[in-house]
């Protein structure tokens, strides 16, 4: 198909550019892709309907600027990436992992922290936490009920194999 440009002006040729590129972009191939972008520092998602604004977004942050994790439902993707590119079940099943990674994280640090301030005696002076912790053990079993109301969901699994990387190098970690 060719078409014959000559005919328009800078001005018309820049908002045909635009809208082309605007339709592209929010094109919808029938899967989601959840893009994590970690850029100097910040952290942002992005989430997107084809599979070429996601190659697109992994272009700008292409290990230089930032690396972008991708989680699709597309079993299939062929995404080129710095960062991780992860199967989900469904954008349900990631949110749940999401908070519940969330909550175990969160658990995990209260505890410590709880458990550093009780045994703060029993520790040499200059490795004694100085404040003691603004939650109790009551906020943490919160937490835990919390968890547990989450309900059943499929962590993502990973759909991109780096050179070198073998399942079993990494099992047991």
């Amino acid at each position: 198909m060719e078409m014959d440009f000559t005919k328009y002006s800078v001005e018309e040729l820049r908002e045909l550019q635009n809208k082309i590129g605007n339709y592209i972009h929010n094109l919808n191939d029938g899967f989601v892709y959840i893009c994590q972008v970690r850029s100097y520092g910040n952290n942002w998602k992005k989430v997107l309907t084809n599979e070429r604004a996601v190659n697109d977004l992994c272009e700008q942050y292409d290990g230089y600027d930032g690396i972008v994790d991708v989680y699709t439902n597309n079993p299939d993707a062929n995404i080129s990436n710095y960062g991780e590119v992860n199967y989900i079940k469904s954008q349900e099943d990631y949110d749940k992992w999401c908070g519940a990674s969330s909550f175990v994280t969160d658990i995990k640090n209260y505890e410590d922290r709880l458990k550093r301030w009780e045994d703060r005696e029993n520790v040499p002076f200059h490795s004694r936490p100085t404040f003691a912790p603004m939650y109790t053990q009551e906020d943490v079993d919160v937490l835990k009920s919390k968890l547990e109301t989450i309900g059943e969901y499929e962590k993502p699994t990973s759909i991109k194999k780096s050179e070198g990387y073998e399942e079993s190098d990494y099992e047991g970690d």
